[in-house]
């Protein structure tokens, strides 16, 4: 019993890299994520409204997309 006790207490070193994927979560994206699990640019999209933090488009994608690039124009 103490044995098993021993091994459950054990901790992962901190020399270890973590295996998980780090991608990007909107739909298609393949590249890596930089914050909060999307890339840069999904990410201003997430900030946007343009995606959900699923990473799935929202319903009117098409309507606010177009408003987005309005604004960068402008910007």
């Amino acid at each position: 019993m103490a044995e098993k006790k021993q091994e459950k207490t054990q901790l992962v070193p901190n020399n270890v890299v973590s295996l998980t994927d780090n991608r990007c979560k909107a739909e298609g994206c393949k590249s890596k994520s930089k914050k909060a699990e999307f890339c840069e640019e999904h990410f201003n999209w997430f900030k946007a409204g343009l995606i959900t933090k699923e990473g799935k488009y929202v319903i009117d994608f098409e309507k606010k997309y177009q408003h987005y690039l309005a604004s960068k124009k402008v910007a």
